[in-house]
């Protein structure tokens, strides 16, 4: 370690060189807790790791080039880069043989494995020739004690460090630099793709790749995602192109491999191996076409998401609050500041404002917090609430999230769980860093923001707050605006030359108005405008629903008020189910006419599933509450026919779960809306959203009633009315329903035979129809 200190004045940018510092150690953790494995060789993935490992070193060196002495950085370079080739000798045989094992498993014939068992025998005794050098090579390499100055080096460059502050800017500045060139070097490939025979450039491009990859991942902390999708998509990419590129190996050394052998082995025994190494070889090439047409599925989807500009997009290096931008903006008197609160993980909404907003030509966010809770994409908005370099507070319901101990197991606790359970580390800890108060200048006025109010960040701000109060909390604020959110309510009071400000809810109105708020602050002369915005709120509530959040979540959203009121509704309407019936049926009808016009199918429809209901009510022993769900399904079972005919049994379900005329409770609702989609097409099962958070019992109750529906829907497939009446006779394993009719119908035999599957399930019996002609009279 001769030297080492003067090599510690090769630094460039203090912060930059911590960063790099800190992420080689990482790596030279994983690289030297490989080498015993490696030299003991008792399991082949320790060769793999620690190939992985110096493959990583080896992209990280040239990153932080300009923080190492250049000497000591070609010396590392080229030591480490001799053991990667190396340990690439060593996995790729182990890989090999792998391989050629696997094959042989699959083989019929005696013969053919007398023939590949050449080539096995092959691989593995050059495997174990190739031991000894790895192990020459390791031992060599720890001799240099190269391991150990990079060590060094890195431990006494962070101690140097230990009170400078991450530049986040400048690194990530760096990191989309770098990031960026990979991602061209990669993309400069792009004409080979379609060309299968290209197999050097593939094997170039999975080079290309490869190295995308691992700079993703050096700098993939810095992120709040951690690029998680990003880093596996192009994994994806080098999977698929390493595969394409071991096929190409074997379809170059199988010949000649094929000819060596025939010129060592006797005549009569290369009968045997050459056909065989010839069948290895076809099947090669047929591997290859396959991997080649995964590879272009995966490519044509790729480009029609935009990925590769997904990843420039969240690399870029303004991800981080731009400070020089943010001060020159705020010195501007002519500024334009978009004021957001209380998004709640509502992507869509955030969305649309955000679109709103630029075209309004904001210059900057402010975010006066509870940016996740409730909502389904705490991730997704975090990452886009720092790409727009929004100067934000944390919320109460954020230090919920992060903090809380949710012992208690209402709604609200279970939404929050599911939050955390989404909530990646980095984004935990991007809210974690966040004040609860911020305060800069504009125009000569002092702004304050926070979440609650300037004395608690619980306490609430409403219009009809005693102007005391207002008084007392503006003196103690100590500024001419204070932006404040938590009460969701838009506000703008001013109270002895002090401006409160409430944007409203982006993310969950709650005043009875389901569009997302904001507002605008400029300074010159000072004006506030509040806005609100249609947004794709449908949207946001199935994003609840595919999350697994309850559907009084969704409800919250689609009627934009507090939860509270809507778990409130749901307890009355609950309570006066079986009271309410026929005047809910009423309004089912009325929209179902005003939806679809065949009034008299579902009528019929109707009439016909609860005589079902009825005559079958010793097996089904359900009551009342269950026929009332049945009866509102059966009226709105084809309501979705009006978005088309294609999957009009999903898009009746949707209409059911998102259209808030009908006055359904939030459970209530998924159940209706449940029977009616699988009136046909696909069963239930656990697995859809709109079962997801239902118990086991109720699930069970859907299968009945959907496959009472789906019966009843069958027997009027003509739409003609032409089942009068209908009778049971119940066995021990059959069940006959006896139809009386105008005249019978094969058609609704056919369906009713197609329809009966899942009725005969919960049941466990057999259905039979039985025609009985109406009687004259």
């Amino acid at each position: 370690m001769t030297g080492l200190v003067n090599m510690l004045t090769w630094k460039t940018d203090d912060s930059y060189c911590k960063f790099g510092c800190e992420t080689m150690l990482k790596q030279l953790d994983v690289f030297e807790d490989q080498i015993d494995g490696v030299i003991k060789s008792n399991d082949i993935e320790y060769v793999h790791k620690m190939r992985v490992a110096s493959r990583r070193i080896r992209a990280a060196l040239p990153l932080f080039k300009s923080c190492f002495p250049k000497k000591a950085f070609r010396k590392w370079r080229r030591e480490i880069k001799k053991v990667t080739r190396l340990l690439a000798s060593a996995r790729d045989l182990d890989v090999q043989i792998a391989f050629v094992e696997q094959y042989m498993e699959s083989l019929k014939s005696a013969t053919e494995e007398t023939g590949i068992d050449l080539l096995l025998r092959h691989h593995k005794d050059q495997r174990k020739s190739v031991q000894s050098s790895v192990v020459k090579d390791l031992e060599k390499l720890m001799a240099t004690c190269v391991l150990m100055d990079i060590r060094s080096f890195c431990v006494q460059t962070i101690r140097q460090q230990d009170n400078v502050t991450l530049d986040r800017n400048k690194v990530l500045e760096k990191a989309h630099e770098y990031i960026s060139s990979r991602l061209d070097d990669f993309l400069t490939l792009e004409e080979y793709v379609y060309l299968e025979k290209e197999a050097l450039k593939h094997h170039e491009m999975r080079i290309c790749a490869k190295k995308l990859r691992y700079t993703m991942e050096h700098f993939a902390p810095l992120y709040p995602n951690k690029l998680i999708g990003e880093i596996e998509r192009i994994k994806a990419f080098q999977d698929v192109l390493g595969e394409m590129h071991e096929c190409d190996i074997w379809i170059d050394y199988v010949p000649r491999f094929t000819e060596e052998a025939k010129a060592k082995i006797q005549p009569e025994k290369n009968e045997k191996v050459e056909p065989a190494l010839l069948n290895f070889l076809n099947f090669i090439r047929q591997k290859r076409n396959e991997n080649y047409r995964q590879f272009l599925q995966l490519w044509n989807e790729t480009k029609m998401e935009a990925f590769f500009d997904q990843i420039r997009r969240k690399t870029s290096f303004r991800l981080g609050i731009a400070e020089e931008k943010i001060s020159a903006a705020l010195a501007n008197p002519d500024i334009k500041i978009a004021v957001i609160s209380d998004v709640h993980a509502n992507l869509h909404a955030l969305e649309r404002v955000i679109e709103e907003a630029e075209k309004r030509g904001i210059d900057i966010f402010v975010n006066a917090g509870d940016s996740i809770g409730f909502g389904p994409y705490p991730n997704e908005v975090i990452e886009l609430l720092c790409e727009k370099n929004t100067l934000s507070v944390v919320g109460n319901y954020d230090l919920e999230v992060i903090e809380g101990e949710f012992k208690d197991k209402d709604v609200k606790n279970h939404a929050l769980k599911l939050t955390r359970r989404e909530l990646s580390n980095s984004c935990k800890e991007y809210l974690q860093s966040l004040p609860r108060e911020l305060r800069f200048e504009v125009a000569g006025k002092k702004l304050l923001v926070t979440h609650g109010s300037p004395a608690s960040i619980d306490e609430h701000i409403y219009h009809d707050t005693p102007v005391e109060s207002l008084e007392t909390l503006s003196e103690a604020a100590k500024a001419d605006v204070i932006i404040v959110g938590h009460s969701h309510e838009q506000l703008w009071r001013q109270v002895n030359g002090a401006s409160f400000v409430n944007p409203g809810s982006v993310g969950r109105p709650g005043d009875g108005n389901p569009r997302a708020a904001f507002a605008v602050l400029q300074f010159d002369p000072f004006k506030v405008e509040m806005i609100r915005l249609d947004y794709d709120v449908k949207g946001a509530a199935d994003s609840l629903r595919k999350k697994s959040f309850p559907e009084s979540f969704a409800q919250m959203l689609l009627q934009g008020v507090p939860l509270g009121t809507i778990i409130e509704k749901d307890a009355s309407r609950e309570s006066t189910l079986l009271e309410n019936r026929k005047s809910t049926a009423k309004v089912c009808r009325e929209f179902a006419r005003g939806r679809w016009g065949d009034s008299e199918h579902f009528s019929q429809v109707s009439m016909l599933a609860l005589e079902f209901f009825d005559g079958l009510g010793k097996v089904h022993k359900l009551g009342e509450q269950e026929r009332c769900w049945l009866e509102y399904a059966a009226i709105l079972h084809d309501v979705g026919l009006s978005k088309g005919k294609g999957a009009h049994h999903k898009e009746s379900a949707k209409l059911i779960l998102n259209d808030t005329k009908l006055p359904f409770s939030s459970e209530e609702r998924r159940i209706v809306a449940s029977i009616a989609r699988y009136h046909r097409k696909g069963l239930p099962k656990k697995k859809h959203d709109n079962l997801k958070t239902l118990d086991r019992p109720t699930v069970n109750k859907i299968r009945i009633l959907a496959g009472l529906l789906r019966v009843a829907d069958s027997l009027d497939y003509m739409h003609q009315s032409n089942v009068k009446a209908l009778s049971f006779k119940v066995g021990a394993k059959k069940i006959i329903a006896e139809i009386e009719c105008e005249e019978e119908s094969m058609l609704e035999e056919q369906a009713f035979n197609k329809k009966k599957d899942l009725l005969e399930g919960v049941f466990e019996k057999k259905l039979v129809l039985s025609w009985k002609k109406k009687p004259n009279v």
